[in-house]
């Protein structure tokens, strides 16, 4: 470790990046600019994964703070549903009004990603951008059906969290906001009693008499698989053990890692679906 004295100590790692630019727009229109315009950018936002970054051995030429872009940390009740800027911190926005009104199952899942340092400066945006198995908000979206809002230099482009993972970001681009429809959202839940094993996120949404679940799978070393089961709402609630079962029919054989095979997260996975059912049908 050295010392600065303005700031106290400063990680040893620090000294190892190159000279760069640093860029503070105030607009989304500004970063755009940048963006176009700048050598090999890379923005910051909260920071937390960007250090890690750093330490990994990403050299930028510049910089872009998106601290004084105000627009990106807005959340929006649309009517109908939830608009939730790419910077929004895991704090605000699980806490949010509009959030806890519209959606209190995925705002009690969002407040518990990280620990209380990290989540009053960890973004959504970037927990989304960094592209990690092990970060949650992937899972949390692809269960919510979220749609990802970006700026891109020829217009905003939406796509889905699992785009996301196997497209990789448009070139030049700012996640703006993440949208999500609530008006048919019944319930929404997270279990991650098995974390790092395996987590799933599940989002039930009505289609006339029907009941459509949407399952997020994922373990520490995979990215989210999205299951997805229409029943009957009476079926929902008087056979939670057999639509788990059914649902996790669907997961991929593709789906194990070092430490979970196929089967365990097959089975384990629809005990954990079942119980949850369960609860939330007598809820």
């Amino acid at each position: 470790m050295w010392s600065v004295a303005s700031a106290g100590l400063v990680p040893a790692s620090a000294r190892s990046l190159p000279p760069l630019k640093l860029y503070r727009p105030r607009s989304i229109a500004q970063v755009m600019e940048v963006l176009v315009n700048a050598d090999d950018p890379v923005l910051l936002a909260g920071g937390t994964d960007l250090v890690a970054a750093f330490n990994e051995g990403l050299r930028p030429a510049a910089l872009v703070s998106l601290a004084q872009v105000d627009e990106l940390r807005a959340v929006h009740d649309t009517g109908q549903g939830l608009r939730i800027g790419a910077g929004a911190t895991h704090h605000a926005g699980s806490t949010n009004a509009a959030v806890l009104a519209q959606a209190p199952g995925l705002a009690k899942a969002w407040s518990s990603i990280a620990n209380p340092r990290i989540r009053f400066s960890a973004t959504i945006g970037g927990n989304l951008m960094a592209r990690r198995t092990r970060y949650e908000a992937s899972l949390l979206l692809t269960a919510a059906q979220a749609t990802l809002v970006f700026a891109t230099p020829s217009g905003v482009v939406r796509c889905t969290p699992q785009s996301l993972w196997a497209d990789g970001p448009l070139d030049r681009s700012l996640l703006v906001a993440i949208e999500i429809q609530t008006a048919d959202l019944v319930d929404y839940f997270y279990e991650r009693s098995m974390r790092p094993l395996l987590t799933l996120a599940v989002g039930l949404r009505r289609s006339g008499e029907e009941i459509e679940l949407f399952c997020a799978v994922a373990t520490e070393y995979l990215q989210p698989t999205l299951l997805e089961l229409k029943v009957r709402a009476s079926d929902l609630a008087a056979h939670g053990q057999d639509v788990a079962r059914e649902l996790f029919k669907q997961l991929p054989p593709s789906f194990a890692d070092p430490v979970v095979t196929h089967n365990y997260a097959q089975t384990a996975g629809a005990v954990l679906l079942a119980r949850r059912l369960a609860g939330a049908a007598h809820a």
